[in-house]
């Protein structure tokens, strides 16, 4: 086998003729092979992070939130402050929202618009990527990292959802990677442009990318005394702290002069004591230490493996400078990493800001792995995260048909059965295109095994669409009710994009919002917020949408009785009220 193996090689194989072309190529064009690359990579972004993002409605909860945040800002006026339905919301700042306005403005589409704020901020990431990696000499002209970014599980499935997370990773990363390349460059320029990217990112969630930054730093200033010089001249760039403090101090003071209380209320309750678990309401997820480890190895899946088994089989004798990038890339995962898994406040894309190093480390450590001598490692990284994967996979039936956890999708297609058997055919390739030794064609395809999943988290927010999105709920009404007045009973969240889609907000009865918390205090008679009695008074007309688990709560109100099923879609019961 292994004679039949190199005569391939040497004479049919794909090596044989990728040398050919290539020689043939750069006689024609020094640079075109390079360009060709740019330009691949550059379409494969396009396609992962823009094809398909508006085939789905806007998703309740945190999608909703952020849309529903623009479509209000861009009507009132009020550029400091974001409302949700007419009421003030701080959980975060406004630079997100300022940014789906801006969409809002250059397309009508309600789904493409605002996703298209990830998206882009997904590419920027991925074209950062590539320049830094050229910077800081990582792989080859930045490829890899960019190839392994793009094909990274996380970033596939957040770049295709209006939430701020991938935008604040962006700002975070390219911030922390500017600042290395300053590091390794001495260039005061690369300084204070970390420092506006980390302002920036100030704005997006507040203050948390500036301590994580500042651990960050600290302990690189710990274990570096290369570096300490040139931190303590970007400590003390007056520029540069300027950069990087001045926009969320300035934001602080403009809402604190309009809503007195309200900076207090941003930094206290919505940073300190929402890590601690102490924040009101509680509206946020909780688990042990070990919570984010299976969301990290499924956030940068498939390239799990090569991460691992490239840092396992890494060379010691390469220059002190490549070592210092790689401990502060490593600073860069773990102290994020250790930071939310010690925090009380959980959620599943917190975990988000570690991939960008992660993938720049996994390209770091890839040339190791592609030498002939590493080919049984290149082997095992490829197989443990795919068998992973499927064992993940297997445990999940087994707790769904055991009754250990509820299904999220009640419609069972067999898709899930056919994208782990798609996996496990692709593994196959890969091992195959190993052992004959092509081992740059593995790579690619162990890539695009981020497609079929892909293509499985589509299908399968397309199939939840009427319990996820309001889109069809909306529709409805706006068919057989278009002038009827709708209310919300108790919750807000749940069917958050129906104010998007009738494009007006919506009063909600009794309200026990999370998301209308801080609202809610602040300015209790608001005209949004009404009471079951209320509603009852006004005669009949009137359309109340009620939530499933609601039902009961709803039975013991004085709309019960006079109230009537027009229909059900997804989770959402529509009552018309008839007295």
């Amino acid at each position: 086998m292994t004679n039949i193996t190199l005569w391939l090689n040497r004479r049919h194989g794909f090596r044989f003729w990728a040398i050919r072309l290539r020689r043939r190529l750069d006689r024609i064009n020094p640079g075109l092979i390079d360009q060709l690359g740019y330009t691949g990579l550059f379409v494969l972004s396009l396609y992962s992070f823009f094809y398909g993002m508006g085939d789905y409605g806007i998703i309740n909860g945190n999608e909703a939130l952020y849309v529903e945040s623009a479509r209000e800002m861009v009507l009132s006026e009020q550029w400091a402050i974001p409302t949700l339905n007419g009421l003030p919301y701080l959980e975060k700042p406004p630079l997100f929202v300022w940014l789906l306005t801006l969409a809002a403005h250059m397309s009508d589409s309600i789904e493409l618009a605002p996703r298209s704020v990830t998206a882009g901020a997904a590419l920027l990431l991925t074209l950062g990527m590539v320049r830094f990696s050229v910077l800081l000499r990582i792989g080859n002209r930045g490829f890899a990292a960019g190839f392994i970014l793009v094909t990274s599980l996380g970033v596939d499935v957040m770049s295709r959802v209006a939430m701020p997370d991938l935008l604040l990773t962006t700002l975070f990363a390219l911030g922390c990677f500017s600042f290395l390349t300053s590091l390794h460059h001495g260039k005061l320029a690369y300084y204070r442009l970390a420092a506006a990217l980390l302002g920036a990112a100030s704005l997006v969630k507040g203050p948390l990318a500036l301590a994580l930054f500042g651990l960050i730093v600290s302990a690189n200033y710990a274990i570096e005394p290369a570096h300490r010089k040139a931190i303590r001249n970007f400590v003390f760039d007056p520029l540069a702290a300027a950069l990087m403090f001045l926009p969320l101090c300035l934001w602080l003071l403009i809402i604190e002069s309009q809503l007195p209380g309200s900076a207090y209320y941003f930094i206290v309750n919505e940073h300190v004591l929402r890590f601690l678990g102490m924040r009101e309401p509680r509206d946020y997820y909780s688990g042990s230490m070990l919570y984010y480890v299976p969301r990290l190895f499924l956030f940068i899946f498939p390239w799990a493996g090569v991460l691992l088994f490239g840092w396992l089989g890494r060379s010691q004798q390469i220059e002190p400078v490549r070592q210092q990038n790689q401990r502060f890339l490593w600073l860069c995962v773990w102290i994020p990493f250790a930071f939310f898994s010690l925090s009380s406040a959980k959620a599943n894309y917190y975990i988000l800001l570690c991939i960008p190093p992660m993938a720049l480390l996994t390209a770091e450590y890839l040339p190791n792995l592609l030498r002939e001598r590493r080919r049984f490692h290149l082997g095992m990284a490829v197989t443990v995260p795919i068998l992973i994967f499927v064992v993940i996979w297997a445990i999940r039936i087994w707790e769904l048909r055991s009754g250990k956890t509820e299904r999220l999708i009640p419609i069972r297609d067999g898709s899930g059965s056919l994208t782990m058997a798609v996996l496990v055919v692709l593994l196959l390739l890969v091992l195959t295109l190993i052992q004959f030794g092509w081992r740059r064609p593995a790579i690619l395809c162990l890539g695009g095994l981020i497609m079929p999943v892909s293509f499985q988290f589509d299908h399968l927010v397309a199939l939840s669409e009427p319990i996820m999105s309001s889109r069809k709920l909306a529709a409805y009404i706006q068919e057989h009710y278009p002038d009827a007045r709708v209310y919300l009973y108790q919750d807000f969240e749940s069917v958050g994009s129906l104010p998007i889609y009738l494009k007006r907000t919506l009063p909600v009865i009794d309200s026990q919002s999370n998301d209308l918390y801080f609202g809610r205090h602040r300015q209790p008679d608001h005209t949004n917020l009404v009471t079951a009695e209320a509603v009852a008074a006004l005669g009949p007309g009137s359309l109340v949408v009620v939530l499933k688990e609601r039902q009961h709560a709803y039975q013991s109100t004085p709309l019960a009785k006079c109230s009537e099923e027009v229909t059900t879609i997804g989770k959402a019961r529509l009552l018309r009220v008839g007295c």
